[in-house]
């Protein structure tokens, strides 16, 4: 639970560096903690994805993950007309690479299940080599949609550091292994602690004086 906490902090600490207080009102601002929320689940499924690892814990939490995924697409999307705006041509490039990551996230999910998996490859190291690279497909579109859009990112060095902390949990694998392993916490617990943690983003944003 350490591990997923540390990763949520990091990942909403971040944001509040530079301008602690801006947001853009309750609604816009809870849609962007639940994705920060979906990115801080990717990255703490990609740090306990080490030897000895738990499958279905390991699965279990990738649907949770996607669920937080899909809620921060869709609370645009059904909340405010305008936003489909950025799903039609010429929409800004970190717009349509959020949609890649979230579509990724899908397959490197729906992939990595029976049937599925044992008829898109031939046995299971090529499995576990083609879900790395998925997985690091999809970290880097959600980091690159993250850090373009500069959305609370107002500082240059804060985006360097969403980039740092992307880089480094997708490099420093056999650094995570070193750790042994890190115990997947279920859905009930990063549920609870990504709403905490967006509780807070929203709040200070919206009731600072």
């Amino acid at each position: 639970m350490k591990a997923l906490v540390a990763t949520l902090a990091i990942v909403f600490v971040i944001t509040f560096l530079a301008a602690p207080t801006m947001g853009a009102g309750w609604f816009w601002d809870a849609g962007n903690a639940l994705g920060f929320a979906a990115f801080g689940g990717l990255l703490y499924l990609t740090i306990t994805s080490v030897r000895r690892l738990d499958v279905r814990a390991h699965q279990v939490l990738g649907y949770g993950v996607l669920a937080v995924t899909v809620a921060h697409a869709f609370w645009f999307l059904l909340g405010d007309a305008a936003a489909v705006e950025f799903l039609k041509p010429g929409a800004p490039d970190y717009m349509w690479l959020g949609v890649v990551s979230l579509l990724s996230l899908g397959v490197l999910i729906t992939a990595a299940l029976v049937p599925d998996r044992i008829r898109l490859h031939k046995d299971y190291p090529s499995f576990k080599y083609w879900h790395r690279v998925l997985a690091i497909v999809t970290l880097a579109s959600a980091t690159y949609h993250i850090v373009v859009s500069n959305f609370y990112l107002g500082a240059w060095y804060q985006a360097v550091l969403f980039v740092v902390v992307a880089v480094a949990v997708a490099s420093a694998r056999p650094y995570w292994a070193r750790l042994g392993q890190i115990r997947i916490v279920g859905n009930a617990t990063y549920l609870l602690f990504s709403a905490i943690f967006g509780a807070a983003f929203v709040a200070i944003r919206n009731l600072s004086l």
